[in-house]
C-alpha cells in the first residue's frame, strides 16, 4: 500500500505541476507517470524510481521520456535522467544488477514504432547517487557484414575473426532466386545483404554470474526490409569499465534450411 500511494502521489504532483486551471488539451500533454519502482541503485538504502512521458492527444507515442530517482524514506531527490533518445512507444524500466557490485542498475527500454522490431536501450547506474551510463545501444560496435553466395546461399561473416555464418536459401522460390542466380548457381553479380543496427537488447540473469547480462541481436535481411533471414546475436557481459561480446551467433527464420 505504500509504494501505491508514494506512486500515486507523484501522478498527483505530476499532472498538477503549477497552480493555474489546466485546458482539458493541457492536461493531455502533462507528463504521466508510467511505472513507479521501488529498488537499491545507490547502494544506501531505498529508492523509488519513477518513469514519466507526454502523450500527445491520449495516443501510444511518448515523448520527453524521462527517469525521476528519489530516496524513498524522505523523498529527497537523487537523479533525473533523460535518455538520448525520448520518445517511442512502451517505454519500460528493469532494475538489474548488470556490473555484480551488488546494487541495481536501472535498464530502460522503448520500442521504435518502427517497421522491423527496432528499439532503444540504454542502462544506468547510480553508484552512491552519481548517474552513469553504462550501456548505449547505438555505440555497440557494428562487426557483421552479410552477402549472397555461389550456391544459393546467404553468408553472414563476423569481420573482426572472419568466421562465418552460412545459409541455404533455396526455400526464397524459383522467382526469387532467379532473380539472383544462374542456373547452375552462381551469382550473376555480387550482391551485398544488409545487417541492420543494432535492433533489440534482451536482458537475461545469469545465475553462474550471480548478474544480468545482455543479448543483443541485429537483423539480417536481402533484397529489401521485409526480406529477412534472421538475426546476429551477441551475448555480452558488463567487464567492469564496458559490455563485451563473450558468444556470438546467427539465428535464421525457421523457414529457411
Amino acid at each position: 500500500m505504500k509504494k501505491f500511494i508514494l506512486c500515486a502521489a507523484a501522478l498527483i504532483w505530476a499532472t498538477t505541476a503549477g497552480t493555474a486551471p489546466q485546458t482539458a488539451a493541457a492536461r493531455e500533454t502533462q507528463p504521466a507517470l508510467i511505472s513507479c519502482t521501488r529498488g537499491c541503485v545507490t547502494g544506501e538504502g531505498e529508492q523509488d524510481i519513477a518513469l514519466y512521458a507526454t502523450f500527445d492527444n491520449k495516443g501510444l507515442f511518448a515523448r520527453e521520456i524521462r527517469i525521476v530517482v528519489t530516496q524513498a524514506e524522505t523523498g529527497e531527490p537523487v537523479a533525473e535522467i533523460s535518455p538520448k533518445e525520448n520518445a517511442g512507444y512502451l517505454p519500460a524500466v528493469l532494475l538489474a544488477d548488470f556490473t555484480g557490485d551488488g546494487t541495481e542498475d536501472i535498464f530502460l527500454g522503448i520500442d521504435s514504432g518502427g517497421s522491423g522490431g527496432f528499439g532503444y536501450a540504454y542502462i544506468y547506474a547510480l553508484p552512491a547517487g552519481k548517474t552513469e551510463e553504462i550501456f548505449d545501444y547505438a555505440k555497440v560496435p557494428m562487426p557483421y557484414t552479410a552477402e549472397y553466395a555461389d550456391g544459393y546461399r546467404l553468408t553472414v561473416t563476423d569481420s573482426p575473426s572472419g568466421r562465418e555464418y552460412t545459409i541455404d536459401i533455396r526455400a526464397r522460390g524459383e522467382e526469387y532466386l532467379g532473380a539472383l542466380y544462374a542456373p547452375d548457381g552462381t551469382l550473376k553479380v555480387p550482391v551485398q545483404a544488409d545487417v541492420s543496427a543494432v535492433n533489440t537488447v534482451l536482458p537475461f540473469f545469469v545465475n553462474t554470474d550471480d548478474r544480468f547480462h545482455l543479448l543483443v541481436m541485429r537483423r539480417v535481411t536481402g533484397l529489401y526490409n521485409a526480406d529477412a533471414f534472421g538475426y546476429t546475436q551477441d551475448f555480452m557481459r558488463y567487464d567492469g569499465t564496458q559490455f563485451v561480446t563473450y558468444f556470438r551467433l546467427f539465428g535464421m527464420y525457421g523457414n529457411e534450411r
